[in-house]
């Protein structure tokens, strides 16, 4: 998964929610010529390293500040480091040493870690690239940062909502709100629009992303932005789906804007077995009828077996193995390639969502929009049957209160 684009297209906010539900680890560096550059470390969709340009304190000057150490404790602390040639890091020696506990240093750092985001929330241009796995932040933004590492992490959802409770509250305090443009609407594009595109691919070349050539540079650009926005549009209608029949729809939907064919299985304890379809063609059948007569063992060798067993993604090719024979017979042909995607609900894989291309032929897909989507949907799921069971659960117990007078009153009834 690589998340490239503009943050006019794809707010912060909507980045730090894609990152988290994924669960992916990597770091995300922003840019915006007028506030520079800033790196948001993740790992496992935890916030555990910030760092931004424009907010240069260090942790020695902090703790300074805040009274919990003395300058001589830090001169000595520092030299400590310096000596290790910085091995460890300031803040593991001001522990070792006992001039601060460890609970005052993660205190301290996750503080600063929160400023520094609910300041990045605020930047509404720029532009951003997530790289997986680890990325030295110094390779990256010119502030040291090791210093404020906190292993813990911090959870984006929560500093979203944090952030959105402070800017609340700085709103209460405004009088009055931005005019809107002569006209009404959207604003028109000011002459710094003009620049956007050549901005843009100077940042795709910085990090390493874009081709040399311009032309590319500009497609590449344009169908990240279409990916992203589909993603965030796909994101909107998951928020408040009507019933769990409506979120497989999406899937199947989101699924028919990357390949040819889907299929979306169910997975119970014993089998697994077809749930809805789009794009399969069956001369003599219903392609709706044909897939719902699919039926898998949990616990015979197919190519659901790897998947959920580590719940995991997987792009393959068919096997000579007998329900794999079984399958590309009831799926009408045999693919060069195709996907399996599980959707998580309660622990467990509760659905699969499979993808090829038949019959063109074409390869499969960068597909990693559509696995964030199937586990926010998977999440969409846990919802929507939990507040059924709550639902259910509030009948029961308003049809038990009116039990007993109900019981009464036949007993009245039969008295002398």
């Amino acid at each position: 998964m690589s998340l490239v684009g503009r943050l006019e297209d794809l707010a912060l906010a909507d980045i730090f929610q894609i990152i988290s539900l994924s669960k992916k680890t990597g770091t995300l560096i922003l840019k915006n010529k007028a506030k520079g550059s800033a790196a948001v470390v993740f790992k496992n969709g935890q916030i555990i390293q910030a760092a931004t340009d424009d907010i240069r304190d260090t942790l020695g000057n902090i703790l300074i500040s805040k009274g919990y150490i003395s300058e001589d404790s830090l001169a000595r602390a520092l030299n400590v480091q310096k000596n290790m040639k910085g091995v460890k890091r300031l803040g593991q020696i001001l522990v070792e040493t006992g001039s601060i506990s460890r609970e005052v240093l993660e205190e301290t750092i996750r503080e600063q870690i929160e400023g520094m985001v609910y300041s990045l929330l605020g930047w509404e241009d720029g532009f951003f690239n997530f790289d997986l796995g680890s990325v030295l932040v110094s390779d990256k933004i010119e502030v040291v940062t090791q210093d404020f590492l906190l292993k813990a992490g911090l959870n984006p959802e929560y500093l979203l909502m944090e952030s959105a409770r402070v800017l609340d509250e700085k709103k209460r305090g405004k009088k009055g709100t931005p005019a809107l443009p002569a006209g009404g609407g959207e604003p028109g594009p000011g002459p710094e629009d003009k620049t956007k595109v050549s901005e843009f691919a100077q940042f795709l070349q910085e990090q390493g992303v874009a081709p040399s050539v311009p032309s590319p540079e500009e497609n590449a650009a344009s169908d990240k932005d279409r990916e992203l926005n589909q993603l965030k549009s796909m994101f909107e209608e998951l928020r408040f789906p009507s019933a769990t029949a409506e979120i497989t729809l999406l899937i199947l939907r989101f699924a028919s804007e990357l390949v040819s064919r889907s299929v979306l299985f169910m997975v119970t304890r014993d089998e697994v077995r077809g749930l809805g379809q789009f794009g399969m063609e069956f001369p003599d059948d219903s392609p709706d009828r044909r897939v719902r007569k699919i039926r898998v063992p949990v616990k015979e060798s197919s190519i659901f077996s790897d998947v959920i067993r580590d719940k995991r993604t997987k792009i393959g090719c068919f096997t000579e193995s007998a329900w794999d024979m079984y399958l590309i017979k009831e799926l009408g042909g045999e693919p060069k390639g195709y996907f399996l995607v599980p959707m998580i609900s309660n622990g467990r894989v509760a659905a699969i969502l499979y993808g090829d291309n038949l019959p063109d032929g074409r390869p499969i897909p960068g597909i990693s929009g559509l696995e964030i989507f199937v586990h926010q949907a998977g999440l969409a799921m846990e919802k929507a049957l939990l507040e059924r069971k709550i639902s259910e659960l509030e009948k029961q117990l308003s049809s038990g209160r009116a039990q007993p007078g109900t019981e009464q009153a036949e007993s009245g009834r039969k008295q002398p």
